[in-house]
């Protein structure tokens, strides 16, 4: 079955722990630290692949990358996860099913996006040595990795996209105008998929064609199968808009293109064309007043039969020469992927006693793991390094104040 919307969840790896680790050596009673550091965890991308035709082919709804592995003793590092690559198809636009922010529009074979960070790994006690701190009984948890819920939404690459009511021959136009096959029988609704199809004229010249499930009236607001329709025709070069000539081709036209601009009236400023087909079915007479009418509402129309092949090689040169003519339409571009770091945030809860939110801290309060007390003098110097001392002070913050933060609680020592 054809998909062209999915949501799934990506989880990236968590980063191993870094090791707390001390050498032990025959004859040598007090090594130092030897803790490894714990692998990166692996990330989640997406991958563009032209052989993969729907979004129904990804079987699973949670994707999860591989962990990295806990660093050891002796200063052996964990391995870092494997990196996950989910194959979608060529077309494929990914948001931030949260937030509705485009991550990316993935158009290119083997065009890749990354949607899920892996964490970091963790140091081991072997980085907090130091002169005065010799034996550090801690050492940094790995970072978890990033999860996030994605809206797949599929848009067809073609140059030129058929836009016409149910049974009006659409199908039987790409048949026999390509090398496709889609399901033809005498009944509405018979293309209930996209169908791509590649047009071959003289001398290696070739464009694609699309044949996209049937609008009706009300498809803008998602009647029918119109939405998927509508979403398809966005990314074509030219539209081709496929008449009835036995069924009020007329009416139907206004009726496409009034459905067409509900949806995105910069559509209408697309280049098209007018396919009258069937035109087998009436006499000469009455197709010429159809194409007189038609041609009145300013786009060129050519007469044509899908089952005759009358009119299919003029109707293949005039598409051909507006494909070439025509740049490929400009989406809304993705936005830039990244969180902005979140500011330090003092806040008095009563007298001598201060919060602190910084989201940026308190994620690497929850990493650090062994003994907290012996790493206060390192915390001190993360403390700096975010403006959590500068803005301790600007809130006139004494010393034996006390500070909660991250679930901790301390009692504040103004740096000297």
């Amino acid at each position: 079955m054809f998909q062209d919307v999915l949501q799934i969840t990506v989880a990236a790896g968590r980063g191993g722990d870094g090791a707390i680790s001390f050498r032990r050596e025959k004859f040598v009673p007090k090594g130092g630290p030897d803790g490894g550091d714990g692998g990166r965890g692996g990330s989640v991308y997406l991958r563009a692949r032209g052989s993969i035709d729907s979004l129904s082919e990804l079987s699973k709804r949670t994707y999860k990358a591989e962990d990295g592995e806990h660093g050891k003793g002796s200063g052996q590092h964990g391995r870092s996860g494997r990196d996950l690559y989910i194959e979608v198809p060529r077309g494929t636009r990914v948001f931030d099913a949260d937030t509705g922010e485009l991550l990316g529009d993935l158009t290119e074979e083997g065009a890749t996006l990354l949607v899920a960070r892996g964490g970091s790994g963790g140091r081991g006690n072997a980085h907090f040595a130091t002169p005065t701190r010799q034996a550090p009984r801690f050492a940094e948890a790995g970072e978890e990795g990033e999860r996030r819920r994605l809206r797949l939404e599929l848009m067809l690459i073609a140059d030129v996209g058929l836009v016409g009511y149910p049974n009006a021959g659409k199908s039987s136009l790409l048949a026999a105008t390509t090398h496709a096959h889609p399901k033809i029988a005498p009944y509405p609704f018979t293309t209930l998929s996209p169908n791509l199809g590649v047009v071959e004229l003289a001398e290696g010249a070739r464009f694609t064609l699309a044949d996209i499930p049937g609008i009706i009236e009300g498809a803008s607001q998602g009647r029918g199968l119109g939405l998927e329709f509508l979403r398809h025709i966005a990314r074509t070069r030219v539209l081709l808009y496929v008449l009835d000539a036995a069924d009020e081709p007329l009416r139907a036209l206004a009726t496409l293109r009034q459905e067409v601009a509900a949806y995105d009236p910069s559509l209408l400023r697309r280049p098209s064309l007018i396919a009258l087909n069937k035109v087998d079915l009436l006499p000469p007479e009455a197709v010429a007043a159809q194409v007189a009418a038609l041609a009145r509402e300013g786009l060129p129309v050519l007469p044509v039969s899908a089952l005759t092949g009358e009119g299919l090689p003029g109707l293949k040169e005039a598409l051909w020469g507006l494909v070439q003519a025509t740049p490929a339409p400009e989406l809304p571009k993705p936005a830039p992927v990244g969180a902005v770091p979140a500011g330090v945030e003092v806040v008095p809860l009563e007298e001598g006693v201060y919060e602190v939110r910084a989201p940026g801290v308190e994620g690497y309060l929850k990493r650090l793991k062994g003994d907290l007390q012996e790493a206060a003098g390192y915390l001190q110097e993360v403390f700096k390094r975010h403006g959590v001392e500068a803005a301790l002070k600007a809130k006139g913050v004494r010393a034996g104040d006390v500070v909660r933060l991250g679930g901790l609680e301390f009692e504040y020592i103004p740096e000297v």
